[in-house]
């Protein structure tokens, strides 16, 4: 199912339909909808420096690319 993407908004407008007509009649992917949901605006809540916060370079190579450093985490 592609309720990532739906959740997302990533979806083409007949996609779009597709799974919210499949939501509407599936509980379970109702509810896994609003996991997702939930998850999503929680993580919106959250800078990239937040979320790199804690992580060395050697563990997240994305920590490099965007050149944070401590300091930089601090804000």
């Amino acid at each position: 199912m592609l309720l990532g993407a739906y959740v997302l908004g990533a979806l083409s407008a007949e996609e779009d339909r597709s799974v919210a007509e499949h939501l509407w009649h599936c509980e379970e992917c109702g509810a896994e909808y609003l996991e997702m949901t939930e998850t999503q605006s929680l993580l919106s809540l959250f800078s990239e420096a937040d979320l790199l916060d804690g992580l060395d370079e050697e563990a997240c190579p994305e920590r490099r690319k965007t050149g944070l450093d401590d300091a930089d985490l601090s804000d």
